[in-house]
C-alpha cells in the first residue's frame, strides 16, 4: 500500500472516529429506551445505505451461503449498540465512552486468535496503556458498576465485530457490505427483541419530533458516513489499528458531554492523564507502522 493510500486511510479513520464521538451525545438526547433506539437507528440506516448503494452504483450480489456468516457478524454490531446505549442510560455518556476504550485490549487477544497470527507484545503494551488510561478516567466514578459492566461488554462485541469484519471485508465492496450488515442486523435485532427485553426492559413508544431529528442525524452522519469511512480504512489498516484509533472516540465524546451535559466530573486530573495515555497509544501505533514500512 502506497504512502498516500495509508494517509488517506488514516484520514478516513479519524474522520469516522470524530463522527462516532457524537453517537453518545445523540444517544443521551434521544429519550426512547436503548433497544428501541438501536432498532430505529438500524432500519433508518438500512434505507439510507440502500439509497447510497444504488446512487453510487456499488450494488454487488452476495451468495446466499455467505448470508448466515454475515448475519452473525451483524448480530455482533446490533448487540454492541444495544449494550452501548444501555450503558449510557445507566451511567452517562462519560462512563460508557470510557468503557469503549477497552476494545483495544480485547482486540489484542481476539485478532491473533481469529487470524492465526502471533501475539504482538507491543499491541499488549498499547492495550495496557489504554486500560491504565481508562482506570485514571473512571477512578472518580462511584455507584456505576452496572453501567461499567454493560459498557465493557459493549466493547467486547465491538472488538469481535471489527475482527470478524476484517476477515470477510476483502470479498465485498465496503458500501454494499455496510448495507447488508446493517439490514441483517436490523432483522436479527427484531428477532432478538424478546431476549433483550429480559435484560433491558423496554417501553416500545414512538420517538418524539425531536427524537426523529436526532435519529436522522445519528443514522446519516454517525452511522452511514462514519461506517463507510471506517470500513474503507479497514481495507488498508489492521483491525487492531482501527480499534486503537477508536479510543479517541471517548475523548471527543467526553468533551462534547462536558459542553452539552455539563459532565464536569470526568475533566479532573484523571481525565487528562487518561487522555494522554490513550493518545500516546494511538500515536505510538501509527509511528510504529510508519517505521516498519520504512524499514521494508
Amino acid at each position: 500500500m502506497s504512502e498516500p493510500g495509508i494517509k488517506k486511510a488514516y484520514l478516513e479513520l479519524h474522520t469516522a472516529v470524530f463522527l462516532f464521538g457524537f453517537t453518545g451525545i445523540l444517544g443521551k438526547l434521544i429519550e426512547v429506551d436503548a433497544t428501541v433506539l438501536v432498532w430505529h437507528r438500524m432500519w433508518l440506516t438500512s434505507v439510507f445505505m440502500f439509497l447510497l448503494v444504488i446512487v453510487t452504483k456499488k450494488w454487488q450480489s452476495i451468495p446466499l451461503k455467505e448470508l448466515p456468516q454475515i448475519a452473525l457478524i451483524s448480530t455482533l454490531i446490533a448487540t454492541h449498540w444495544v449494550l452501548f446505549y444501555a450503558s449510557i442510560k445507566l451511567a452517562g455518556v462519560s462512563v460508557a465512552m470510557i468503557c469503549l476504550s477497552s476494545i483495544t485490549f480485547f482486540t489484542a487477544i481476539f485478532e491473533p486468535l481469529v487470524f492465526k497470527n502471533r501475539f504482538v507484545p507491543l499491541h499488549f503494551l498499547f492495550s495496557i496503556l489504554v486500560v491504565v488510561g481508562i482506570w485514571f478516567m473512571a477512578n472518580d466514578q462511584h455507584d456505576q458498576t452496572e453501567g461499567i459492566i454493560v459498557g465493557l461488554l459493549s466493547a467486547v462485541f465491538s472488538s469481535l465485530f471489527t475482527v470478524f469484519n476484517k476477515r470477510i471485508l476483502p470479498k465485498y465492496r465496503p458500501r454494499m457490505l455496510s448495507f447488508v450488515e446493517i439490514s441483517l442486523g436490523f432483522i436479527m435485532l427484531s428477532f432478538l427483541l424478546p431476549l433483550f427485553n429480559l435484560f433491558f426492559p423496554m417501553n416500545f413508544t414512538m420517538p418524539t419530533g425531536e427524537d426523529w431529528i436526532y435519529l436522522l442525524l445519528l443514522s446519516l452522519f454517525c452511522t452511514v458516513m462514519a461506517f463507510n469511512l471506517s470500513l474503507n480504512a479497514l481495507t488498508r489498516l489492521s483491525a487492531f489499528t482501527v480499534n486503537l484509533a477508536i479510543n479517541l472516540e471517548p475523548v471527543y465524546a467526553i468533551i462534547l458531554a462536558f459542553v452539552f451535559f455539563k459532565e464536569y466530573e470526568m475533566l479532573g486530573m484523571g481525565f487528562y492523564l487518561g487522555t494522554i495515555l490513550i493518545l500516546s497509544s494511538v500515536a505510538a501505533d501509527a509511528l510504529l507502522r510508519k517505521k516498519l514500512k520504512t524499514a521494508h
